[in-house]
């Protein structure tokens, strides 16, 4: 009879659970790889009706100057959507949801006539799209999907909007993944953020609910697509939850 107090009666017992450890693993990745198999084989036979890796946005891999055109052509009313100012007032609804005080926006309900530029050149650099309304207020929207900013770059923009506008503006920074604005200082931030005027927001946490919100009541299935489409790539691009 094997003594139990033997140093090999130990050494035995290890390997016999290691054996067994070593069983259930090849056990479980033999049904992974099952699963893993099937699933790559329904992927193929439903990408024929589905493509399911087929993204416009994608294909073109678009750098910041192109994903601004892209975003003012949506916001644009009289864009090539055809969709009118549909795109833009659910982009209004969706920043008032965002603000610590959206008090600023409450007098935007002429969306219609609203004018969507792009690169527009100020006394302190480019704006990167520029929406202005009827009524005299502005939404400058600066567009960072992966470069940081310049120094002081939002403060003089703020600078500009507050003589150009008499304080009637919003600046927007949308960065690619969620980061904090480094160009303003802390406590003007704060002060502009509590005024309404300051939002700094991401791609994934912004931008993806937005254009899913508008493909929801976007009438045209190409255009829906093309949305649909946008907010993949933008999950897919920068990893957000």
């Amino acid at each position: 009879m094997e003594n139990s107090r033997s140093p090999f009666f130990g050494v035995r017992k290890r390997r016999r659970l290691f054996e067994r450890y070593i069983q259930r693993l090849e056990r479980f990745f033999s049904d992974l790889s099952f699963r893993y198999r099937v699933a790559n084989e329904v992927k193929r036979y439903t990408d024929r009706f589905l493509a399911s890796d087929f993204n416009l946005i994608g294909i073109f891999y678009p750098d910041e100057t192109r994903i601004s055109g892209i975003l003012a052509l949506l916001l644009n009313p009289k864009g090539e959507h055809g969709q009118g100012d549909l795109f833009l007032e659910e982009f209004v609804n969706t920043l008032r949801g965002f603000l610590l005080n959206p008090t600023p926006l409450e007098d935007l309900t002429d969306f219609s006539a609203a004018k969507v530029s792009t690169e527009v050149s100020t006394d302190c650099g480019r704006l990167d799209i520029l929406v202005e309304f009827p009524n005299g207020f502005a939404i400058a929207i600066e567009n960072k999907p992966w470069a940081g900013e310049q120094f002081q770059q939002l403060e003089r923009y703020i600078k500009y909007l507050e003589k150009t506008y008499g304080g009637r503006y919003l600046l927007l920074f949308l960065s690619g993944s969620k980061r904090e604005a480094v160009s303003l200082s802390g406590n003007l931030k704060q002060k502009l953020q509590r005024e309404g005027k300051f939002l700094e927001t991401s791609y994934g946490e912004f931008l993806k609910p937005w254009l899913l919100k508008c493909a929801k009541e976007c009438e045209s299935d190409k255009v829906r697509w093309f949305l649909r489409d946008f907010a993949s790539w933008i999950e897919k691009s920068f990893g957000e939850v």
